[in-house]
C-alpha cells in the first residue's frame, strides 16, 4: 500500500503545488493519475520516489513511513516519459548497470536479464544500443531495467507518449499483461483516456493540486462527482448546460438522439448543426442551441451542417450538478427543456 498523508510541497519560489493531500493506494492495484498540465501529477511520482522532498506530511510504503529515505531505498521503480537510457551502452547493459550499483553478483545478474529481455521480447536485442531500437523497443528496455530491480511499486510517468497510436494501444496491452504477471503497485500518469479507462482500476481525477475525484473508472465515467471531473473524463467529456435557477444539467454527446418522441421522460433541445467531424463509426456534431449554448452529440446518422434538429435526452442518462458544481440529483419534469 502507499499511503500520502496531508502531504503539502512548497518550491522554492514560494508556489505551493499542493497542500492537504492525501491518498491511499492499494496493493497490487494499478492507479491511474490524470489531470490537466500543472495539476501536480508529476509532483506527485516524484515525491514518492524521493526525487524530490516533502514540504509537511508523509509518505508510506508496505507500512513504512519512507518520507526521508533516499530513492534508492524505497522499494519503487520510475519509468520516464524519454526512456532515460544510456547512449553509449547497449540494452543489457542498461538493465545491468543498476543491478551492479546494488550489489548484485556476476551470475545472479546474468540470470535477472535472461528473464527481464525474455518478458519484454527484448533477447534478440540484448547487443543494441538504443539508437538501433524503435521507439516501442527503447521503452521495453525502460520497463526491463524497471523490472529487474522487483520494486514493490512502479511510478510511470507517461512512459508511452512518444509512441504512435498503434504502438500505444500495443504497448497498454503489454502493460496490463505485466501488471497480472508481477503482482506490484503501479501508479501511473497519462492523458490519454483511452489508457486511464483501459489500464486502471482505480483514476485518481486531479486539478490544482487537489484530487477531483477517486474511484473505479466506471464510477468515474458513470457517475462524476463535479462538473470538472464529468468534463475532463471521456472522448469527449459530458455536455454541462447551465440551468435558469443556477443549476446544470449534464450528458454525455452518445445519449443524444434526434427526433421529438411522444412521453418522453427526460429533456427536449432544438438547435443548429454548426460542425461535423466523421469518426469512421459515426459522426461527432457541434449543435448549437436556440440560445446560443453549444455542446457535442455524436450520432451513427450523417446530418448536414447547417441543419435544424430536434433533439432529446433520457432522463436515466441525465447528470445534475448544483449551484457549486457538485453532483446533485436529477429533478427534471418530463420532456422539459433546459
Amino acid at each position: 500500500m502507499i499511503s500520502i498523508r496531508n502531504l503539502k510541497k512548497t518550491y522554492p519560489n514560494g508556489f505551493t503545488v499542493m497542500e492537504n493531500f492525501n491518498l491511499e493506494i492499494e496493493p497490487g492495484s494499478f492507479t491511474v493519475l490524470v489531470g490537466p498540465s500543472g495539476c501536480g501529477k508529476t509532483t506527485l511520482i516524484r515525491l514518492i520516489s524521493g526525487l524530490e522532498r516533502v514540504t509537511e506530511g508523509s509518505i508510506w510504503i508496505a507500512g513504512k513511513d519512507v518520507t526521508r529515505h533516499e530513492p534508492g531505498d524505497r522499494g519503487v521503480a520510475v519509468v520516464f516519459q524519454n526512456y532515460a537510457l544510456y547512449p553509449h551502452m547497449t540494452v543489457e547493459k542498461n538493465i545491468s548497470f543498476g543491478l551492479r550499483n546494488f550489489g548484485r553478483g556476476k551470475d545472479e545478474i546474468k540470470k535477472i536479464l535472461a528473464e527481464v529481455l525474455e518478458m519484454v521480447g527484448l533477447t534478440e536485442h540484448a547487443g543494441k544500443k538504443p539508437s538501433a531500437l524503435s521507439g516501442g523497443q527503447r521503452q521495453r528496455v525502460a520497463l526491463a531495467r524497471a523490472i529487474s530491480k522487483s520494486p514493490d511499486v512502479f511510478l510511470m510517468d507517461e512512459p508511452l507518449s512518444n509512441l504512435d497510436a498503434p504502438l500505444r494501444a500495443q504497448m497498454r496491452g503489454e502493460l496490463a499483461r505485466l501488471r497480472q504477471k508481477l503482482g506490484a503497485t503501479f501508479v501511473y500518469i497519462t492523458h490519454d483516456q483511452a489508457e486511464a479507462m483501459s489500464l486502471g482500476d482505480h483514476i485518481a481525477v486531479m486539478d490544482g493540486g487537489r484530487i477531483m475525484q477517486y474511484g473505479t473508472p466506471e464510477d468515474i465515467y458513470d457517475l462524476p462527482a463535479n462538473i470538472f471531473t464529468a468534463r475532463f473524463i471521456g472522448d469527449p467529456g459530458m455536455n454541462i448546460l447551465p440551468l435558469k435557477d443556477g443549476r446544470y444539467i449534464g450528458f454525455r454527446g452518445q445519449k443524444v438522439g434526434i427526433g421529438r418522441p411522444a412521453g418522453l421522460d427526460g429533456i427536449f433541445i432544438e438547435g443548429a448543426v454548426s460542425s461535423r467531424e466523421n469518426l469512421g463509426d459515426a459522426y461527432r456534431y457541434r449543435i448549437t442551441a436556440q440560445d446560443g449554448t453549444q455542446f457535442e452529440m455524436r450520432h451513427s446518422e450523417r446530418v448536414e451542417v447547417g441543419r435544424h434538429l430536434d433533439m432529446f435526452v433520457k432522463r436515466n442518462d441525465l447528470h445534475a450538478f448544483d449551484e457549486r458544481g457538485i453532483r446533485a440529483e436529477v429533478r427534471t419534469p418530463g420532456g422539459a427543456a433546459p
